[in-house]
């Protein structure tokens, strides 16, 4: 066992202000960011010397490696039996980080089971399943939320911001490059189908971003394949052209292999841009520029942990009833976009993309 889970063990007691988690998917990201984002949460009520929120269980399809990563983490009940976990009466919430191909079903299983989910993007590539679970959780009282943790992050935040307060006028137009180079540890099931490759990995992020900054959605998709440089059966290079449903034009573009570009987005103003760059959640180099003619200011940026910020948001919906910080429909509406993003590239042509609902 390591020193941070003997802290979080030793240092802050639970009681009946803090909520239990069963963790579903034993990943690097619940390793590295998502259990002291659960263990860092504040009571309701009451003193720092109580843990808001606390981790019950781990649910791994492979037991072994379920106990293993249990044992390193500090997490006392582990196993393949999701089914067993969720009847434990601690855990009042799941957090799904597994497979994507597990994600409905560890949803429809919690939910049946009487527990909120905060899960990871996306609920399904079918959106009318998403939306059933949608329906499912409503008519149970449950939350859903999807951690989407580019909307937490410091620099999206003062980005929105700006544009809020019209820092550059008019909007005229967005570009997003989310082309950090995928790590050899990660070309796994994101170099193969159904669910990788850089229109889910990557796209469906930029699209819920254009949702959060801009309060717009794509009408129109045209994207374009361009290098495969891994020799995947995937999408590895895309660059998509879009028509919002506000008439602004976007540009995205997602690669797995440019090893040396920065991740940024760039809105273009009437008076003026503002440039966001390395804007990955939990990097330590973001920063925000605004420019207005030759001048550049630089802007200050809130320290801000996103995934410690999305699980205080999916709690203050558990507890108060507020707004996490994506919902299904959120969720929904990037997959829907997605999906077009998919035909367009099959038939080499613009793909309309249907409205929400």
């Amino acid at each position: 066992m390591t020193d941070a889970p003997l802290r979080r063990l030793t240092l802050r007691k639970i009681d009946d202000r803090s909520v239990g988690f069963l963790v579903a998917g034993a990943s690097a990201v619940a390793a590295r960011w998502m259990l002291d984002a659960i263990w860092g949460q504040p009571p309701a009520i009451g003193g720092s010397d109580v843990a808001g929120a606390y981790v019950v269980a781990l649910h791994s399809h492979n037991a072994r490696f379920a106990q293993r990563f249990a044992d390193a983490h500090g997490v006392v009940h582990a196993g393949d039996d999701l089914d067993a976990l969720l009847a434990r009466r601690a855990i009042r919430c799941v957090y799904v980080g597994n497979h994507p191909r597990h994600h409905a079903e560890t949803v429809r299983a919690a939910l049946l089971a009487g527990k909120h989910v905060l899960c990871e993007p996306l609920l399904s590539i079918d959106p009318q399943e998403c939306q059933e679970l949608e329906q499912m959780a409503h008519h149970r009282g449950l939350v859903i939320a999807l951690n989407y943790t580019w909307r937490a992050t410091g620099v999206m935040r003062r980005l929105r911001e700006q544009l809020h307060a019209e820092a550059i006028g008019e909007v005229l137009g967005i570009r997003i490059d989310n082309t950090a180079a995928l790590p050899l540890e990660r070309q796994t099931w994101r170099v193969q189908r159904p669910f990788g490759g850089v229109l889910w990995e990557r796209c469906l992020h930029d699209i819920d971003l254009l949702a959060f900054l801009l309060l717009s959605s794509p009408a129109e998709i045209h994207a374009h394949a361009l290098q495969n440089l891994l020799g995947s059966e995937v999408e590895e290079d895309v660059l998509s052209v879009l028509r919002l449903r506000n008439g602004l034009p976007a540009v995205l573009h997602d690669s797995f292999v440019l090893p040396h570009a920065a991740t940024r987005v760039t809105v273009f103003g009437s008076t003026g841009a503002l440039y966001a760059v390395n804007i990955m959640p939990g990097s330590t180099t973001s920063h925000l520029a605004l420019q207005r003619g030759e001048q550049t200011q630089a802007l200050e940026l809130e320290p801000i942990d996103p995934y410690r910020a999305s699980v205080a948001r999916f709690l203050a919906a558990v507890r108060l009833g507020e707004a996490p910080l994506a919902t299904p429909f959120d969720d929904r509406r990037a997959i829907v976009a997605v999906l077009a993003a998919k035909h367009s590239l099959q038939h080499r042509q613009h793909a309309a993309i249907p409205p929400e609902r």
